[in-house]
């Protein structure tokens, strides 16, 4: 495996960066670019694939409230299932008290990452990946080779405890940063996608692995398939709001 001991003020401590993106060739391989579907954020080599939605945190007075897209759908009227977008279960293109776009919130990390532990061999033997794109604050060291999985990805590695970790966030701090974009383990019996422009996070894996993710009710998560439209007008069952609304 390809790693060293450098490390990276805006990555978790937890985490060292990797030597080289050779760790991930199997995923930029395997991605089915330009699809616009599952398969082109998470390899479709496994048996099953789960769609698992970012909740809304609420403030109420001085806790935070967690509200599923479910509950929030049965307030607008509409229909929660697995290609749902916020748009569509809301009703409005207009920014609010939306979910976390592009980052799993810590939370939701956690208790995926106490779930995939069980459904790996390896899991103080993983790797993780994020965006190279959040500008000069995030920037990686100089002579860093960049993976190529439908983005430009930045590869290191650690345990699966430090899913939860944040990046960009100050060591020991509670809030802010984001998650990795994509982590595996390094027998690859799975992957976790979280692509920077959506509000939810895939996973594929084998039949065990997903129907532990779709059965815990700490996650609000739907099955998916590798070839399920992943783009704007994937939802054919609520209406889509005009533009400007």
């Amino acid at each position: 495996m390809a790693r060293n001991d450098q490390r990276w003020h805006w990555a978790p401590e937890e985490l060292a960066l990797a030597s080289g993106p050779d760790a991930g060739f199997w995923i930029a391989d395997g991605l089915r670019r330009g699809a616009f579907d599952v398969g082109g954020l998470v390899p479709p080599v496994f048996d099953a694939f789960a769609r698992v939605f970012h909740p809304v945190y609420l403030h109420d007075g001085d806790d935070w409230t967690r509200v599923n897209w479910g509950t929030i759908a049965r307030q607008h009227g509409t229909t929660a299932h697995a290609a749902m977008s916020w748009q569509t279960i809301t009703g409005t293109h207009r920014p609010g008290n939306d979910p976390e776009e592009g980052s799993l919130p810590r939370p939701e990390a956690s208790v995926l990452a106490t779930i995939l532990r069980h459904h790996t061999t390896t899991p103080d033997e993983c790797w993780f990946a994020i965006w190279d794109g959040y500008g000069d604050e995030g920037r990686p060291p100089a002579g860093i080779e960049r993976l190529d999985a439908s983005r430009n990805m930045v590869v290191l590695h650690g345990p699966i405890t430090a899913a939860e970790a944040r990046f960009g966030a100050a060591p020991h701090h509670s809030g802010g940063g984001c998650s990795a974009n994509l982590w595996w383990p390094n027998d690859h019996t799975w992957c976790v996608a979280t692509d920077i422009d959506h509000k939810s996070t895939h996973v594929g894996g084998n039949s065990a692995c997903i129907d532990a993710i779709l059965t815990d009710p700490r996650l609000e998560a739907f099955p998916v398939s590798g070839t399920q439209f992943i783009g704007w007008a994937a939802d054919t069952v609520n209406p889509h709001p005009p533009h400007g609304t």
